[in-house]
């Protein structure tokens, strides 16, 4: 608060300073007799409405009632509760999650959880998913404390858990939230409420003001969400994180998943209390036999029937004991080759060996069948060059949560690449419509050095500074809001770049110094108000990640047209008072000035400005927009053979294929077990090597 109150103050005493200024020169300018009425008037409006109406909107942004934090809290519960039906709901149908489809996945309670519990004593000793979840959703509403950990062995169904977890919990909505956490990205040295603050903060929007955003999250966090936390097993320090967790959520509901064997180290002296620890079960053969005659009835599926009924506890039986590697047998129709299913022997380790090629060939083969199968109006891609493209994209997910954003993408591409284009970029954007401009005067060089410069300039700082996430443009009058601080510090910024390139022009070409106030304070405003009339787009609402890409690649287009409009207005202004207000002696010597009509250059003035505008407010808002940087990044890929030039293509055809799935604006591998497949290069190579898709595999 203190820093908020010491920028609206130092912001006032700026325009403050800028009024005073402006009014002083326009009383000399009177008492000269170098400035007319019209021009005072055309000088001091723009100002005194231009300052009026950002130092309402900081005040305004401050005193404005907007309820007690506790209100804002209570009235956000339901909205975060429909979010998350909203996003997991849709995730759960991509993993296949329907009521009368999925497996009958076991658990079994670990010996001595009923001494630790109470949520144990309202269960067997074993049972499956739907009797798990629907007691713990049922205790947690009821105001009980409700602690689980959920362990099993890779592909068991953990996430899955989390998943139907959740949504047993947010609907109908309670007095706690389910909001599902990738713990793995979590530092232990940070404060656990603090760290889960910042994730909610970043998926959720509570308050378009990001300090009072954060105070809600906080809030809610701390009161009215039960932290559902994954991927235990995939932190860097799983015993610093497990000590964390039982320190932070002392007294308080959760649910955590995690690796049976890595659980049962860091859990030997039980840190965790009062807390039920279960184990998701293998299937059984005979189990897996069911799902597989009910999924694909008839003969295609009988090689692998007659090998799991044959040899129960072989390998192949090993492999298909999780649902994950089994969901992969099913959408191969069962097409393995006749040594998988024979695969193994009487040694344990050729045992071992033998689960490791199997798994691996079925991960191999289901990236080769997805993209053999052929679609209806689906790009065709070789399944090499897939693989290929796959495995980068596999190596550049977030290490923390496993998700994929392209406007992430960017830091596979080095820096130097992107400061090299945006200076190119800038260069050429900057130079030519300075060049054109200062030719009519016969300066063209001078176009070209102050092009130039500002290009510099322009790129740096836009280089400089971090990147924007996807935003969307909101250009209607009921969206204006007070910004936040952060907010203002950035249209502030996008102000001042843009009113000192135009008050720099201006003055070349300018003698009285009101011309230069007009321009740059309109042009300030102009790149302020694009700037302000964008927001970041909201991860949790039910959007895709090209939905994503087009709105933030529309807030570009909306800058250069609100650029291109308001220059016209100003160049407009500017090119009917040449007449007047040129520098003199400097361009006594263009003719032109004094031939044209002064009808005719304003409309050569509306033209200028529109062009400078545009140019200059377009390349800013391109270059800190995540489409300018993903753009660049497609690009410097394809050129590498990383990814195909069409990069948002081919991962919508990768998730309709089936290996990707999408979450909200993210995209995420099927399963981590088939990400880590493509990443691991010696592991793909073997996989592709033995996958055989010809005769000798069972059809």
């Amino acid at each position: 608060m203190r820093t908020r109150r010491a920028l609206r103050i130092g912001l006032a005493t700026v325009l403050g300073a800028v009024l005073v200024a402006t009014v002083v020169v326009a009383v000399q300018g009177l008492r000269s007799g170098d400035l007319k009425p019209l021009d005072l008037w055309a000088s001091l409006i723009p100002v005194v409405l231009a300052v009026a109406a950002i130092v309402t909107t900081v005040l305004y942004s401050g005193l404005r009632p907007s309820g007690t934090l506790d209100e804002a809290v209570a009235a956000q519960v339901p909205a975060l509760a429909r979010s998350v039906v909203k996003a997991w709901a849709a995730e759960s149908r991509s993993r296949g999650l329907f009521e009368d489809r999925r497996m009958a996945v076991r658990w079994r309670r670990r010996a001595g959880a009923e001494r630790f519990s109470r949520l144990a004593g309202e269960l067997p000793e074993e049972g499956v998913l739907n009797q798990l979840t629907g007691t713990f959703a049922r205790r947690v509403r009821a105001g009980g404390l409700s602690r689980l950990v959920v362990t099993g062995n890779p592909g068991a169904g953990k996430t899955t858990v989390c998943v139907l977890t959740t949504l047993e919990l947010a609907e109908p909505a309670g007095h706690l939230v389910p909001v599902i956490f990738q713990v793995s990205s979590w530092d232990p040295a940070r404060p656990l409420m603090e760290w889960m603050t910042d994730e909610l903060t970043a998926v959720y929007t509570a308050s378009t003001d990001k300090t009072r955003n954060r105070l809600i999250c906080a809030e809610l966090v701390r009161h009215h969400v039960l932290p559902v936390l994954d991927g235990l097993d995939q932190a860097a320090d799983r015993a610093a994180v497990l000590r964390g967790v039982a320190a932070g959520l002392e007294g308080r509901s959760f649910v955590l998943a995690c690796r049976t064997e890595e659980f049962d180290e860091l859990d030997s002296d039980g840190m965790l209390r009062e807390t039920l620890v279960v184990r998701l079960q293998p299937l059984r053969a005979d189990e897996a036999r069911g799902v597989l005659e009910t999924a694909r009835p008839g003969p295609v599926l009988e090689p692998l029937l007659a090998a799991l009924e044959e040899r129960p506890d072989g390998p192949l039986a090993r492999v298909l004991e999780t649902p994950f590697m089994l969901s992969l047998a099913v959408s191969l129709d069962g097409s393995l080759p006749r040594e998988i299913l024979s695969a193994g022997g009487p040694e344990p380790d050729a045992g071992a060996e033998a689960e490791e090629r199997i798994g691996q060939r079925l991960l191999g083969a289901f990236i080769t069948q997805a993209y053999l199968r052929p679609r209806d109006k689906a790009p065709h891609y070789n399944v090499e060059d897939a693989r290929r493209h796959l495995a980068f994209l596999a190596r550049n997910v977030d290490p923390g949560t496993g998700r994929l954003a392209w406007w992430q993408l960017h830091r596979a591409v080095p820096h130097w690449v992107h400061l090299t284009l945006a200076l190119v970029n800038a260069a050429i954007g900057c130079s030519i419509p300075a060049v054109a401009l200062f030719a009519l005067f016969g300066r063209p060089l001078l176009g070209l050095w102050i092009g130039l410069g500002a290009a510099v300039v322009g790129a740096l700082v836009v280089e400089l500074v971090p990147g924007d996430d996807p935003r969307r443009a909101k250009p209607r009058l009921r969206s204006v809001r007070p910004p936040s601080s952060h907010a203002l510090q950035r249209v502030l910024g996008f102000g001042v770049v843009g009113g000192a390139a135009c008050a720099v022009i201006v003055a070349f070409l300018y003698e009285r110094p009101q011309y230069v106030v007009i321009g740059g304070v309109l042009s300030g405003i102009t790149f302020a108000a694009a700037r302000y009339f964008s927001e970041p787009s909201d991860l949790m609402e039910a959007i895709t990640p090209t939905t994503l890409l087009r709105s933030d690649r529309s807030t570009v287009l909306y800058a250069w047209l609100a650029g291109g409009v308001a220059g016209a207005l100003t160049g407009a202004y500017l090119g009917g008072s040449i007449k007047d207000g040129r520098r003199t002696p400097q361009l006594d010597d263009v003719t032109l000035i004094d031939k044209l009509p002064t009808a005719v250059e304003a409309l050569m003035g509306a033209a200028g400005g529109a062009l400078l505008s545009a140019t200059g407010l377009g390349l800013m808002a391109l270059g800190s927009s995540s489409w300018g940087r993903f753009v660049a990044t497609r690009g410097w890929l394809a050129v590498r053979g990383h990814t195909p030039r069409q990069l948002m293509a081919f991962m919508e055809d990768a998730q309709r294929r089936e290996v990707l799935r999408q979450m909200n604006g993210h995209y995420e591998f099927r399963h981590q077990l088939l990400q880590r497949h493509l990443a691991e290069p010696a592991r793909a190579v073997a996989s592709t090597a033995d996958t055989n898709t010809g005769p000798d595999s069972t059809q």
